[in-house]
């Protein structure tokens, strides 16, 4: 169901009349018949009765006039406010980030600052951990990071996109050419990982530990970039979210078969006290992500 086809219903009703109704919404006739049609047969229900050469709504169509007056209303409410919104918003927002490679940030803030200006956006790295503390002592607006738990209470969170935990190697290594792996077999391995403090190194952490063995870490970073570089020259395997496809070259990503062996990116805010500049931006990612979901 789409608003124009409501908003095509409430002229038919008033005009009584198609031409009429499509002479007033500047629009070809035979498009509204056909989106009326469509509604109905969406709602199972004809909304108007053509059965002589007076058009009348039916006995749903009555009963659906009022509700669908109230959505179109309900709309233009919500489009007001956002309108006043733009004039509203010139504080500032603070949004801190783990080292990731996904585009999704740096799109929502495009969107962001060409819809609020006025607004003074600030971004910083850091660790899980210390983005966490940071949003619940509101020393941030609202932060970008892993989550293999969830978060405390007092957040609310946006996924962004779910991720599977792999281990990375080059294209010498004795397990490239292997489609999975048990976490089991990195028991001997020098491990590349993500720094302590982070989601995702807690999650590797303790599947390890689950399996029976502490995982031997030797570099610590969340610079996918710099994963890339140390697994080259065969400095470790890097156990990570998955790298993107253009950071591989050589490299090979092999599959853990762990069930565990998963988390997610989210953006995280506080549920209550937000700040007007942290909900819009929320809103502009929800958008974002709704879109690209539309889109795959």
């Amino acid at each position: 169901m789409e608003l124009r086809q409501l908003e095509y219903f409430l002229a038919v009703a008033e005009h009584a009349n198609f031409t009429r109704a499509a002479e007033a919404l500047h629009v070809a006739q035979p498009w509204v018949s056909a989106q009326i049609r469509r509604l109905e047969r969406e709602l199972g229900n004809e909304l108007f009765d053509r059965s002589s050469r007076v058009l009348r709504l039916t006995r749903f169509g009555k009963a659906a006039l009022p509700l669908a007056g109230a959505v179109l209303r309900a709309v233009d409410e919500i489009r007001s406010a956002a309108d006043a919104m733009v004039g509203v918003l010139a504080g500032k927002l603070t949004i801190g980030t783990v080292a990731h490679s996904l585009p999704l940030l740096a799109d929502a803030l495009a969107v962001f600052r060409k819809a609020h200006p006025a607004v003074a956006v600030m971004v910083t790295e850091g660790r899980s951990d210390r983005l966490t503390a940071a949003v619940l002592e509101r020393q941030l607006d609202m932060a970008v990071m892993g989550w293999a738990t969830v978060p405390p209470p007092q957040l609310r969170e946006q996924v962004l996109v779910r991720e599977n935990i792999v281990a990375v190697v080059h294209g010498g290594d004795p397990l490239a050419g292997r489609e999975s792996i048990a976490l089991a077999e990195l028991r001997n391995r020098a491990i590349i990982s993500h720094p302590q403090g982070c989601e995702i190194r807690t999650t590797i952490d303790q599947a390890c530990l689950a399996t029976g063995f502490t995982p031997r870490v030797v570099f610590e970073t969340s610079s996918a970039d710099m994963m890339r570089h140390l697994v080259i020259r065969d400095l470790g395997v890097a156990v990570t979210p998955k790298l993107p496809n253009d950071l591989l070259g050589q490299l090979r990503q092999i599959d853990l078969s762990d069930q565990a062996m998963s988390g997610r990116l989210s953006l995280v805010w506080r549920g209550k006290g937000a700040t007007l500049e942290a909900i819009a931006f929320a809103a502009c990612v929800d958008e974002l992500s709704r879109r690209e979901a539309d889109f795959v």
